[in-house]
């Protein structure tokens, strides 16, 4: 049976790690990836910088080859990478094991993977190539799919992304009428109306794709 493990990993064990780490405030979203064998070309979605920034970012991290700006869409700027010989350890570890990438998340307190595998073996030969790899991995939770983690882990959602819901939530931003708007909302969390938009959207996403998954067999006819 398959298996869903949450890691998480220091913001320089991944590429652009350097640009997670400077203070900016950037926020990185690994496109959900399918294994391919030993091919891995990750897509992510940059938020919170300017084109011309993340270009600069990309060339100086040493072990990305080549990178095409794919799309511009609300704030957030998507990217394909051409990764080099050196494929960086955890993102190779994931290749090797044919790890499903569900979601990736990261930012200036580390990376956030949700992770499938085809069941409990390839995780545990995940985990060791990272442990050989000195890569500071730390296992959240692991869960079969529609056994959801206890108290929220292993659905995906960080913990940036938690309390921002939460906050919405208490703030009255779900109600109807809203008791806040997005820009009161975001001034009260002292960031930017686009970061609260952006965490609220993969937030409530990784929420529905955890707890509406197919293998959700229960009777809901009541």
């Amino acid at each position: 049976m398959s298996v869903i493990a949450t890691v998480a990993a220091p913001a320089e064990e991944v590429t652009l790690g350097a640009a997670l780490a400077d203070g900016s405030g950037v926020e990185i979203t690994l496109e959900r990836v399918v294994p391919l064998g030993s091919t891995f070309v990750p897509y992510f979605w940059i938020g919170n910088a300017s084109v011309d920034r993340i270009e600069r970012a990309l060339r100086a991290e040493a072990d990305v080859e080549s990178f095409e700006i794919v799309d511009r869409l609300e704030g957030e700027t998507l990217v394909r990478i051409e990764l080099d010989g050196r494929v960086d350890g955890l993102l190779d570890a994931m290749a090797a094991t044919d790890a499903t990438v569900l979601q990736g998340v990261g930012s200036a307190d580390g990376w956030r993977f949700q992770l499938r595998f085809d069941d409990h073996d390839p995780l545990t030969e995940f985990y060791r190539r990272c442990s050989d790899e000195g890569i500071a991995l730390d296992l959240r939770s692991v869960h079969n799919p529609g056994v959801p983690a206890e108290q929220g882990l292993g659905l995906g959602i960080t913990d940036t992304q938690r309390e921002t819901l939460r906050t919405a939530l208490e703030a009255g931003y779900f109600d109807v009428p809203r008791g806040v708007n997005l820009t009161e909302l975001a001034a009260e969390m002292g960031v930017s109306d686009t970061a609260v938009s952006q965490r609220i959207r993969r937030g409530i996403t990784a929420l529905l794709e955890a707890t509406l998954s197919d293998g959700d067999t229960e009777d809901v006819s009541e």
